[in-house]
């Protein structure tokens, strides 16, 4: 009796252990395969044994995730474009001095077209951009690199350049003519699909004035022509998207 009850306890233990065992594919379109995985090809295709003994070959693409007995295998939900052009489109306020030396909320865009080659985004930004009293246009070349490879990571980046006035004001106190700017950023962009993230940056830009040439009215009632330049520090949120 003993015997017995030792055998029954054995094989409904070692069916308790194929039931769990199973492994089960799970499709992007709600569908489940349960059976037995006899071949995975990542990137490929998935074969199961079903229950009823048939044979299905599922294509990689259409698949979500899988569990292999106890084991998930996460099926990534797109895959990461490795190389192949960008852009990049920002808005957002930036903080700094004014020429007075209170600060003052300015506002930017910026908009960056490049090529991407895995985790290093190089290409040429252009955008619109207030500084005292006018509105430049920075022209700059931008460089990022994103840390990590997944659906989520960190950026830093660098960018420099020129930026030309939109309005000529020559011979008034602040009409600079021209200027230059260097600058820093760390962030982090998320990936909706393959073809479109949100990106979010803390931003940083050092920018020189320069070419202002006005006359001053002096205490001897006599007028002289003066040069001007400015030099400022903006910090910035930039907020945005990524288009692959």
């Amino acid at each position: 009796m003993k015997l017995l009850l030792t055998i029954v306890l054995c094989i409904s233990a070692i069916c308790l252990q194929a039931q769990d065992g199973r492994d089960i594919i799970y499709l992007k379109d709600g569908s489940i395969y349960k059976g037995n995985i006899t071949e995975y090809i990542p990137g490929a295709h998935a074969t199961i044994k079903l229950l009823d003994d048939r044979i299905i070959v599922v294509p990689a693409p259409g698949i979500m995730h899988m569990t292999m007995g106890r084991d998930d295998i996460i099926k990534k939900k797109f895959d990461m474009k490795q190389k192949g052009y960008f852009h990049n489109s920002l808005v957002g306020p930036q903080w700094g001095k004014s020429n007075y030396g209170s600060t003052q909320v300015t506002f930017a865009y910026n908009m960056v077209n490049g090529y991407r080659i895995k985790n290093h985004h190089m290409g040429i930004g252009l955008g619109a951009e207030k500084h005292s009293g006018n509105w430049y246009a920075p022209v700059y070349a931008d460089y990022s690199y994103h840390i990590l490879k997944g659906h989520f990571s960190p950026v830093v980046g660098i960018n420099g350049g020129f930026m030309a006035p939109f309005r000529d004001e020559s011979g008034s106190e602040y009409g600079y003519t021209e200027g230059s700017f260097v600058g820093g950023r760390i962030g982090f962009v998320a990936y909706k699909n393959p073809h479109f993230a949100f990106l979010l940056n803390i931003t940083y830009r050092h920018i020189r004035l320069s070419g202002a040439e006005y006359n001053r009215f002096t205490s001897w009632d006599q007028w002289h022509e003066v040069t001007g330049s400015a030099s400022l520090h903006r910090v910035g949120i930039m907020m945005g998207i990524v288009i692959n």
